[in-house]
Parts: structure tokens; C-alpha cells; sequence
């Protein structure tokens, strides 16, 4: 049998003020709050009996835990008791079972199912997941794994082998007999196991993500990866409210309950729960704001800042306030990303621009357009007249890269390649392996014939088409706002297509929620503006329409593909708004489309399968 049991007692010294007004059990990460993070982390291990110390503003936390319904063994503690002292003190709870021993103040995706197996295989009394975190390796481990020593990492001696503790642990509980009452320490178990005759190894973990947040420069960097993994820039609590009134730079987290009263201009801020900010400033920046206290968080930044690339492969930082694109090799989209940037620029299409090219460092430089996105722009509430309007922006834009510079490529040193039949055939097919087969694991035999005869006639019909040039993902995360104007990155993938296309990816984006009469207003201020030529609004509404279908099974191929292929799982979370988007399109279409709609709607049937993905 295995049980959990969360380190929850401490102080936490090292986060005042911040914790003298909220416990860091209950300290939230962007809307998630760590108690629960853990809680549900060793929930999806199969234990069910979880057991928590509790010192430091204990009722504060216990009543926590009742209201939320969590389902813990509480161990109050008089006295701290210490990490050890902690384990003594619940040993009628731990007896004749494994226990995973985890941080409270730990913020992580690790995998530990595999440690759990090799510790059952070892036969060890005791694991140590570790890591390479150069800041605090100071476990000394030999060559078959078993831990040696410690070491100050202010020594001039060098060891081969060191590891840092990652503040998770594997106990069998017969260890903890050696135990004795009173307050103790688990470095001093580690030590005195191993002097008794017990195997006290590490195994190094494997994650995507790890924090300590145990200082406030900790704590804002995990909440600010979080924002990263997330695709924004931005966080605001539904029951907060006056997030319009910030001018955005940066990253900023706005928590439960806060209210903002006067205008600011905000970068890299977490205002945390219940505050109401109401001072007369006009900037504020790297900072964490509760009620009557600031904390600076200079240094969380480092110099070199890794930034969010979406689903590319390529590497995106800033540096000396610039934007640098790394590749993997210099390939045909490095050179036509440069050629086209260029283009663009030059064609009036708003576009970063190239500071510099290091091909021999494969790497781009672009100028720092900052960190907010139309998506990042959106996720404050926002007025219906401000929403269309910052639209519109973008469509003049977009109008202008369709029947402008369209027709002036004579002057681009390269040739585009065309949305044709082959390559709509090619994004209808990557929906059926990548999403269909590959994340909902449905057998497509049932559907096969008249499923396949569907997809034929949605890519006949848009292959034939009036072609333009597009973006190709004129997604909300792809749209930049800087100083009131509208940028466009990630424009390498532009092609020849339909005009329909790039409306359908903007304005029917899964990211987001548009009202249909924003999109209506939209649509017809892009026909209004177009140049003096034959449109045929019949024709251009089934366009458009087909794109719709065509574009939601693109998405939600990639969305797949990316969530499992290589493993950034946060696309999951789009996936029920993107089959949503698809199959309110298939109704609407005039010309039956069963086995497609069929299809979808036994997706939709089967959305419950991704919490567990999210979760492993």
C-alpha cells in the first residue's frame, strides 16, 4: 500500500511578508493553489490516503481542507517537529506501507511513477528523487546510485557525481522505526538509515517543469512559467475586476478578489488575493502586491529570458532587448522567414523587424515586440466596442497582405507554395491520424467511404478557389500589441490560398471566444473594405464556411499532435472548444455532411478521456 504525506508545518520565513498574510500551502500559482496542486499530484498516483503536518497558521489551512473537500489525515504539531520529527509524529498513520513524502512548497510536473517501481524493485528503505539543479547539488552519490554524502557548495572540492533533492522521497515505513521522538530533521534519517544497514539511494526524475517556491523571486518564477506554459502573458481571476485599467507590459498575474481602482502601467506584477490597489502611480514593475505590502522581485528575470514559441520547434529568447529565434538548422523556412519578414516589411505588413542574421549560429534577431498577444489582450474583459475595434486593426492589415501585396510578388525573391488539393487532403488526414486515432484512439473503418468522399469535396471545392497570399495562422496568439498597433508573427507558413482561411483562424479561434455578432460586424467590415473587384457574396459565405471546417480539422491535428507527439499537453485544454467550433460549423453547412458530423460528435462524446491526459 502506498501513502502520501505533504511537509506542511514550517514557518516559511524566508516568503515574509507574503506569508504572514497567506500560508504557503495556500499560496496560488495563477489561479491554482499549491495545497491543491500536491493534493491532486499524489492523487493521480492511485493513493488515496494522504496524510499533512500542520503548524504555521494551522486553522487557516484546516479550514481550507474542510471547505474544499480534501480528503486529509490531519497532524498537528504543538512544537515544530521538523521534517523528520513530522513523520515521527504520524508513524501510526505511515506503518506497514511506502510513503511519498512531498514539499509543500514544491511546484512540478515530475513523473514519479517510474521511481516508485524502481524503489519497489531495489528493495530500497529510502529514495531521493533528484535533479541536476545546479544551484543545489549537494548530495554526493557513488556509482551504483547510493547516496554518500553532502557537500557545502562553498568547498573547492569537486565530486563527479552530485545531485540535488528535488523535496520529493520514497520511505519505506519500516525506516521510520529508527525514529525517535521529538523534533528531527530527514537529512539526519537519510544518514542514520544508511548507518543501519538500509539502502538509501536517489533517482533522478524526469519533468517538464520544477520550483521551489520558498522565496519570492521562486514563487514569481513559477507563477510567470506557468503564464509561459499557458500562452499568455496575462492572468486575471474571474472575480477580480480592473484589469482594463493596466497597461500591460510584461507578465502580470492578478489573483481572487482584487480590484483595481486607478490606471497604472504594470510589468511583471503578482497581486495577490483580496488586495485592492488604489494608489495614484504610473508605473509599477517586478513586483508581488498584497494587502499593505510590496514585494520586490528583481532578479527573477535572468538574463538570457526563455519565451513561449507555441508548437514551433524553434527556440525563441530575449536578450539586450531583443528577440532571438534560434533554429535547429538553417533550412528553406529559415531563409524564407527572413525573405518574407523583409517583404513584408517593405510592403507596409506589420512585421518584427530583422535586426540581424547569424546563420552560422542559426539564429534570427528580431525587435522585441514585448509579451502581449491579442490572446494574452483578451483574457481581461473587455468591452465589445474595444474588441472590435482592436480587430479591426488587424483586418485592414490582413486586407491589405490579400489584395495589395498579393498582387505585387513579383518582387519576392521566392515563390510561395499554394493551398491546393493535395495539402487540404494532406490537413483533413493529419485530423484523423493526429486527433481522431491518436488522442480519442477511434477505429475510422465505419466511416471510411463516405467519410473520405466528404473530405474529398471540402478540398475540391477549395482548391478552386481565388487564391491570395495568407498568414496562414492568423491565430490570437500570433497577433501582437505594441504601443496601440498590431503585429503579425509566425508568419513563415504563408502560402497562397482562399481568403476565407485567415478569417476562419482568426475569427473562429479556439484560444478564444467571440460573440456571433462581433463576428458578423467583422465580416462585413472586411467585404466593405475590400478593393473594387467582382465578389460574389454567395460564393464567399461558403467559402468562408469551408474554411471554418477546414481550419478546425487542421487545429485540432495539431493541437494533438503537439500535446502527445511532444509533449506540451496544455494544447489539450483547446481541443473541446475547437470540436465545439467544428461541429456548429458541419450544421450550419447547407450540403450534408453525416459521416463528418457523426465523427465529431462521438469526439465530443469522449472529451472526458482528457482530464487523464492533462493529468499524466
Amino acid at each position: 500500500m502506498i501513502k502520501g504525506f505533504i511537509l506542511a508545518a514550517g514557518f516559511s520565513k524566508r516568503l515574509r511578508p507574503i506569508t504572514e498574510h497567506i500560508p504557503k500551502p495556500l499560496l496560488p500559482i495563477a489561479g491554482e493553489i499549491m495545497l491543491d496542486r500536491i493534493y491532486k499530484f499524489l492523487k493521480s498516483l492511485e493513493i488515496t490516503e494522504i496524510g499533512i503536518n500542520l503548524h504555521y497558521k494551522a486553522d487557516e489551512i484546516e479550514n481550507y481542507i474542510k471547505g474544499n473537500n480534501l480528503s486529509l489525515e490531519i497532524f498537528h504539531e504543538r512544537d515544530i517537529l521538523d521534517t523528520a520529527g513530522a513523520l515521527y509524529n504520524a508513524k501510526n498513520f505511515l506503518k506497514d506501507c511506502i510513503v511519498i513524502v512531498h514539499n509543500s512548497d514544491i511546484y512540478w510536473d515530475g513523473n514519479i511513477k517510474e521511481a516508485i517501481e524502481w524503489h519497489l524493485n531495489l528493495e530500497n528503505a529510502i529514495t531521493l528523487l533528484v535533479h541536476d539543479h545546479s544551484s543545489n547539488k549537494k548530495l554526493i552519490v557513488d556509482s551504483e546510485g547510493n547516496l554518500v554524502g553532502l557537500t557545502n557548495l562553498k568547498s573547492s572540492t569537486h565530486f563527479q557525481s552530485l545531485f540535488a533533492f528535488t523535496g520529493v522521497a520514497i520511505y519505506n515505513s519500516d525506516v521510520l522505526k529508527i525514529l525517535s521522538e521529538g523534533p528531527s530533521s530527514v537529512i539526519d534519517l537519510w544518514f542514520k538509515a544508511k548507518e543501519n544497514g538500509f539502502k538509501v539511494k536517489v533517482f533522478p526524475v524526469k519533468y517538464n517543469f520544477w520550483f521551489d517556491i520558498g522565496t519570492p523571486v521562486g514563487f514569481a518564477s513559477a507563477v510567470f512559467d506557468k503564464l509561459k506554459r499557458n500562452f499568455t502573458s496575462l492572468y486575471v481571476h474571474p472575480t477580480s475586476s480592473g484589469c482594463e485599467l493596466i497597461d500591460l507590459e510584461g507578465n502580470v498575474v492578478i489573483e481572487r478578489n482584487v480590484r483595481i481602482e486607478k490606471p497604472f502601467r504594470g510589468k511583471n506584477l503578482i497581486i495577490l488575493p483580496e488586495t485592492v490597489f488604489s494608489k495614484k502611480i504610473k508605473q509599477i514593475s517586478n513586483c508581488i502586491i498584497g494587502k499593505n505590502f510590496i514585494v520586490s522581485i528583481c532578479g527573477w528575470q535572468k538574463q538570457k529570458e526563455n519565451l513561449s514559441s507555441g508548437g514551433s520547434t524553434r527556440n525563441y529568447f530575449r536578450k539586450q532587448k531583443k528577440v532571438f529565434c534560434e533554429w535547429e538548422e538553417v533550412n528553406e523556412e529559415f531563409k524564407k522567414t527572413v525573405i518574407l519578414g523583409k517583404f513584408f516589411r517593405q510592403k507596409g505588413f506589420p512585421v518584427p523587424n530583422i535586426i540581424d542574421v547569424i546563420q552560422e549560429k542559426k539564429l534570427i534577431v528580431f525587435e522585441d515586440l514585448g509579451n502581449l498577444t491579442l490572446y494574452s489582450w483578451l483574457q481581461c474583459r473587455r468591452k465589445e466596442e474595444e474588441i472590435i475595434n482592436i480587430y479591426k486593426k488587424v483586418i485592414e492589415n490582413i486586407i491589405n497582405l490579400h489584395w495589395r501585396i498579393s498582387s505585387e510578388t513579383s518582387q519576392l525573391e521566392i515563390s510561395l507554395p499554394e493551398f491546393d488539393y493535395e495539402y487540404f487532403r494532406w490537413e483533413s488526414n493529419y485530423f484523423l491520424r493526429e486527433c481522431v486515432e491518436g488522442v480519442f484512439k477511434l477505429n475510422l473503418f465505419d466511416f471510411k467511404t463516405g467519410l473520405q468522399q466528404e473530405l474529398h469535396l471540402i478540398a475540391e471545392k477549395l482548391s478552386q478557389t481565388k487564391k491570395v497570399i495568407l498568414h496562414r495562422d492568423l491565430q490570437s496568439q500570433n497577433i501582437m500589441l505594441k504601443d496601440k498597433k498590431v503585429y503579425f508573427v509566425d508568419y513563415q507558413s504563408a502560402r497562397w490560398g482562399p481568403a476565407g482561411y485567415d478569417l476562419a483562424s482568426l475569427l473562429w479561434d479556439p484560444y478564444i471566444y467571440l460573440t456571433d455578432k462581433i463576428r458578423e460586424k467583422l465580416i462585413n467590415f472586411y467585404i466593405e473594405n475590400l478593393p473594387t473587384f467582382n465578389f460574389q457574396p454567395k460564393a464567399f459565405f461558403e467559402e468562408l464556411l469551408l474554411c471554418r471546417i477546414q481550419r478546425h480539422m487542421q487545429t485540432l491535428g495539431a493541437y494533438s499532435f503537439l500535446s502527445l507527439k511532444r509533449n506540451k499537453k496544455n494544447f489539450l485544454k483547446f481541443i473541446p472548444s475547437a470540436l465545439n467550433l467544428l461541429y456548429e460549423d458541419i450544421k450550419e453547412y447547407s450540403t450534408e455532411m453525416c459521416n463528418l458530423k457523426e465523427l465529431v460528435l462521438r469526439l465530443k462524446t469522449h472529451q472526458e478521456g482528457l482530464k487523464d491526459l492533462l493529468v499524466n
